[in-house]
């Protein structure tokens, strides 16, 4: 391991040997395929008598006790290193025995292997001691794959050190891979001990970071207050991270939690104190927009409707993790609509059973993603089941459906914050059971069935900043009760 790491990323081990002479016979990498990280290395030779007058060992390397009989230009083609060292002009370049310091034994006998046979044997316990040897001796073949046998090794316990390592090997690939595991798990990341000893700097270009994700900004400010509380000395380094921080995105109820379980001798209640004495520029220019992996979440809505709820899951993608949210409470109700909107999952209408009749409903319910929890949105000017919904911008679509009276054209528009929905232009073809879509600035709907009970084969289009529908095509196998998707 280097000096100066600070942290132990994979553990390395070394044995001693007799002195053995190796005859290495390389090839020569052609320079096309240089940062190819397939190590098969392919050359093309005039004649086989050609090939193996180049192939005859012409030097002798040593390190410790050991010598390797190589030939120049095969390792010259390999590496930098070996170029400059037989073919630049030095004292080496005149000499037959050459002595090679500052490499490890081990870690060299694998590597005039692997230059030999282009195989490289790697664990857990030699690819550190490896690709230090490769970097050094500029065995870049060598060096990409020991990093990616270690991008494949990464995890939240490592990803804090494995950055620090690569970033001061070089190693760009590596590092990238490893800053992505600490912006995609950085709530996760913050309960670790070592994110605890990062610099100020460190925590800020990871909260500055276009690829940050968050479910929810309430995690950006716990993690900046869990890291100033942990030394008394970060106080003013506080209220500098805290202006990354969107407070306009964080919720009520965890500030509202926050102030309640903070006393008089918790060392949050000075830092606190701090910020509001002294707020972040940053806070008091206009609204930022929220942070875009924010929005990176799917939801799963569903179950059987004759139980009294209807669970509701969370997947983030770039997690990888499911994770439950609160249960949609509503027995007896189905054929409703889901759509997202902003930081919202919206249900909207249905078919509703009571004790003895089905009918359609007006309802509209809405989980709130950034605190968790469902409220009552405006009731519908229409009830309606079997109908489309979709979200464009920050507005709520509900297209067609059905009412108990049969099939309906009605356009409904909903502006999130909204008290009521607005009347849109109706469908050009009443439908049920359509698929729906948005591009651009435009909604798309897609068949469906038709008052009569028919199939209808138009792609109608609503235009929605000019108010207006028409029928841009016409599907070539009708259909209803399908999925569509851009």
């Amino acid at each position: 391991m280097r000096e100066g790491l600070g942290v132990d990323i994979v553990t390395m081990a070394c044995r001693k040997s007799e002195q053995e002479v190796y005859n290495v016979n390389t090839t020569t990498l052609p320079e096309s395929d240089t940062g190819v990280l397939d190590s098969t290395r392919q050359h093309t030779c005039a004649t086989s008598e050609e090939s193996e007058t180049e192939m005859v060992p012409d030097t002798v390397l040593q390190v410790d006790t050991e010598s390797f009989l190589v030939n120049r230009q095969s390792l010259a083609g390999l590496s930098p290193y070996f170029r400059a060292m037989f073919y630049g002009g030095g004292q080496e370049s005149t000499r037959s025995h050459i002595e090679i310091k500052g490499v490890r034994l081990e870690q060299f006998r694998i590597l005039m292997e692997y230059a030999r046979s282009s195989t490289l044997p790697l664990d857990r316990d030699n690819v550190q001691g490896i690709l230090e040897a490769a970097d050094y001796l500029q065995l870049e073949q060598a060096r990409l794959l020991c990093c990616k046998f270690l991008e494949r090794e990464l995890h939240l316990s490592n990803c804090l050190g494995m950055m620090a390592y690569a970033w001061q090997l070089g190693c760009l690939e590596l590092y990238t891979a490893a800053r992505e595991v600490a912006v995609t798990h950085l709530p996760a990341l913050a309960c670790e001990e070592d994110f605890m000893y990062l610099s100020k700097e460190s925590i800020a270009d990871l909260l500055s970071s276009d690829d940050l994700f968050l479910p929810r900004e309430d995690f950006a400010f716990e993690v900046v207050l869990r890291w100033a509380t942990f030394d008394l000395n970060r106080e003013d380094d506080f209220v500098e991270l805290a202006g990354l921080v969107r407070p306009e995105c964080l919720s009520l109820s965890y500030i509202s939690d926050l102030l309640t379980s903070v006393k008089g001798s918790d060392p949050r209640a000075k830092l606190l104190c701090k910020l509001d004495s002294h707020p972040p520029a940053s806070w008091t220019q206009p609204r930022s927009i929220p942070r875009n992996r924010a929005r990176e979440t799917l939801y799963m809505l569903g179950g059987p409707h004759d139980q009294d709820q209807q669970a509701l899951f969370h997947f983030r993608p770039h997690c990888g993790i499911w994770g439950s949210c609160a249960p949609f409470k509503q027995k007896n109700l189905t054929q409703y609509a889901v759509a997202a909107v902003g930081d919202n999952v919206v249900v909207t209408g249905g078919y509703f059973r009571d004790e003895v009749v089905w009918y359609s409903v007006d309802w509209v319910r809405v989980f709130q993603c950034t605190c968790g929890r469902w409220v009552d949105g405006p009731l519908l000017q229409k009830s309606r089941h079997s109908h489309c919904s979709v979200g464009l911008g920050y507005e709520l679509f509900v297209l067609g459906g059905s009412m108990d009276e049969g099939p309906t054209a009605d356009v409904e528009r909903l502006a999130m914050g909204a008290e009521s929905w607005e009347n849109a232009s109706p469908m050009v073809r009443a439908v049920e059971r359509a698929a729906i879509v948005t591009m651009g600035s435009c909604i798309y709907v897609a068949c469906g069935l038709d008052e009569n009970g028919e199939v209808y084969g138009g792609i109608q289009r609503y235009q929605v900043e000019t108010d207006q529908w028409d029928v841009a095509s016409y599907s070539p196998l009708p259909r209803y009760g399908f999925t569509f998707t851009v």
